[in-house]
């Protein structure tokens, strides 16, 4: 486990690398979804260095680690975590890489976004965990009043107080900066989701990318239904694409969520059983 401090873009971003015993099958860089530290990520990479991958995280600017200043000095949105961040880390993976492959394993925003990075083209294959589009409306209906409180209530009015969002504060979402937190709430309250602003040059690197896709939807995900999958899947057209349901009874557990596909207690059912044969590159 080294931690690594990347600058590029007059941005300060902080990694984290696992490297495993012997020669890496493939280099995996883990993205995280909004919000969340890369150190949630942690035990599944360190796992993943033990089966023989060199693993990659990273958080976003003005997320987690990768805060150099005042979060409310902080001006990045979600557009320059894909297009700066996101090619800055991918620039770093290839460095590392001795000829395996390089695997982008993406929670929820991960895979949103990944396509707009300037050198995604790089990537050998995706594999998407919970990761699609999401309008508020098409979202599982759990989460329709909590969403409608955040985006007309918590956000407009908490943001400009603050400097930043404060979801920690709020125990929504988590602390991020104010711009980045604007253009997420236009994003969900757009029906077509991100892809209703963004330009079309932007719009031609999703047509561009043509990793095969290995995407996971999980069956009791609160926050998003198959169609958000569907859906995001639908704005890669050039890519072979694979869509698998996880459920509950798959594991020992009562319910997987959003979050918990992470978590070390699905380490057999889940990872072994299920992301070891989708990480796999042909």
């Amino acid at each position: 486990m080294k931690s690594v401090e990347l600058t590029a873009n007059n941005r300060y971003l902080h990694c984290v690398r696992f490297e495993p015993e012997s020669t890496a099958k493939a280099t995996i860089v883990i993205a995280a979804a909004l919000g969340v530290k890369q150190r949630f990520y942690q035990p599944i990479a360190r796992w993943l260095s033990e089966q023989g991958y060199r693993v990659i995280t990273f958080d976003y600017y003005g997320i987690g680690q990768s805060v150099d200043k005042p979060l409310k000095q902080i001006k990045s949105d979600i557009i320059d975590w894909a297009e700066l961040d996101i090619t800055s880390v991918l620039d770093y993976a290839q460095s590392c890489q001795k000829g395996e492959p390089l695997i982008w394993l993406a929670h929820s925003l991960g895979g949103q976004i990944v396509a707009m990075a300037h050198n995604a083209n790089k990537i050998d294959k995706m594999v998407t965990i919970a990761s699609g589009t999401g309008y508020w409306l098409k979202a599982s209906k759990q989460v329709r009043w909590t969403s409608w409180l955040l985006w007309y209530f918590a956000a407009p009015i908490s943001t400009p107080i603050a400097g930043y969002f404060p979801g920690k504060r709020l125990n929504m979402v988590g602390d991020m900066p104010a711009a980045a937190m604007k253009q997420w709430s236009r994003w969900c309250r757009s029906k077509d989701y991100l892809f209703d602003n963004i330009s079309t040059e932007q719009k031609k690197r999703y047509k561009a990318f043509s990793a095969p896709i290995s995407a996971f939807h999980i069956a009791d995900d609160e926050l998003l239904q198959r169609s958000n999958i569907e859906n995001l899947l639908a704005h890669y057209p050039n890519a072979d694409k694979v869509l698998k349901d996880l459920t509950p009874e798959m594991t020992e557990s009562k319910g997987i969520g959003h979050f918990n596909f992470f978590r070390s207690q699905f380490k057999e059912s889940l990872w072994r059983k299920n992301l070891l044969d989708a990480l796999k590159v042909n």
